[in-house]
């Protein structure tokens, strides 16, 4: 079955996170269908827009949201239609927000992390955005949404949360789940050792701060704890702590990086993610590849993720150094459970968690409607 794939994003970024998905959910569905790669459509942004946000702004009054500004989805539209092949059978786009003001000519369905509504709440304070605004873009894509064949989602939270939102029926949506985007290893390579580790770009929206502060209070205990960090830079404070180590950024896009992010799941004891703002994080998935479980809070998609116990800690949300550090204290003091552990993390990651599944389930449910 032919098939436009829209977004975007290219494909040859795949260093991680939303870029990630988007590299690994086209390789995925290509082997289900021939896919015409349609991006990345990513028109500048409106200056108009931006200027007028920038006014309201200095005058004390709520911005607008640029990136979905009118003309912009119009010039989204606009280049759709003059890229996307007309003799396919499907549509599938990468995401949603971006392409709302476009109309499909055929059969179309998306799979996203969490709707604009749910993206708003989570990264963002709605007060700062003009509320006319925000409302005119969640209307639009509640619109498109509703008439899509299938809308895929990476969690049941996700999902839930966009149905709730737009007032959606819960016939066309569906849980695709989602997958890692590093190799998989063919065992668990973990040979003992104590090192924590902490994955973010956002440093202090992923919790570094309780990870840290939870490190310092379980090193009292346990003195050859480590904590190694990749991603964005931490503060100053938290690379002079004793026993804490700066990976750098990592780009899984440049060899050498990847073998050495490859290296750190695999010596790692526990991965530490107390975040605030998140949706389903690719790096529970990439470390439990390696065996290795996390400590995380019960709130976004994590629960899908993460059998409390079995494959992972969960915390209350939202996380605090307390709740974290007795979690990372209890792994430490039970070898026994910590080793199970490790297996069952590993075992339901490669069951549940690949790109494949991914690809396989959406392709279940798209090719029957669709043929």
């Amino acid at each position: 079955m032919s098939a436009n794939y829209i977004t975007n994003i290219s494909l040859s970024e795949s260093s991680g996170g939303w870029s990630g998905f988007n590299a690994a959910m086209f390789a995925s569905l290509a082997r289900h269908y021939s896919f015409e790669y349609v991006g990345p459509i990513s028109p500048p942004p409106d200056v108009s827009a931006r200027v007028v946000s920038k006014v309201r702004r200095i005058a004390g009054r709520p911005g607008s949201f640029q990136l979905f500004s009118a003309r912009r989805l119009e010039r989204i539209a606009k280049e759709i239609g003059e890229r996307a092949r007309r003799d396919v059978s499907l549509d599938f786009f990468h995401g949603s927000t971006p392409w709302i003001a476009y109309t499909p000519p055929v059969p179309y369905a998306c799979y996203l992390d969490v709707c604009f509504a749910t993206y708003i709440s989570v990264y963002h304070r709605r007060a700062e955005f003009s509320s006319a605004d925000v409302t005119r873009i969640e209307r639009l894509e509640a619109e498109w949404l509703r008439r899509a064949t299938r809308v895929f989602f990476s969690s049941r939270w996700a999902l839930e949360e966009a149905a709730h939102a737009y007032d959606l029926d819960r016939s066309f949506l569906a849980v695709a789940g989602l997958g890692g985007h590093v190799p998989i290893p063919s065992f668990d390579h973990y040979a003992g050792g104590h090192e924590f580790l902490f994955m973010a770009l956002d440093f202090a929206g992923k919790g570094g701060d309780v990870c840290v502060d939870s490190f310092r209070r379980v090193q009292l205990e346990f003195p050859e704890t480590r904590l190694r960090i990749v991603g964005a830079k931490p503060p100053d404070a938290v690379l002079g702590t004793p026993g804490v180590t700066y990976e750098g950024r990592l780009d899984k896009s440049v060899a050498s990086e990847m073998t050495r992010l490859q290296e750190l799941l695999a010596s790692a004891f526990a991965l530490v993610h107390p975040t605030v703002k998140d949706a389903t994080p690719q790096v529970i998935v990439e470390a439990a590849y390696h065996g290795c479980p996390v400590i995380a809070p019960e709130s976004f998609g994590i629960p899908d993720m993460v059998l409390d116990g079995i494959t992972g800690c969960l915390v209350a949300k939202p996380p605090n150094a307390d709740a974290v550090a007795e979690r990372m204290s209890w792994l430490l003091r039970n070898p026994a459970n910590y080793r199970q552990m490790r297996g069952a993390t590993r075992s339901r990651a490669l069951a549940n968690f690949t790109w494949e599944l991914v690809g396989d389930r959406m392709a279940s449910e798209l090719t029957p409607l669709v043929a």
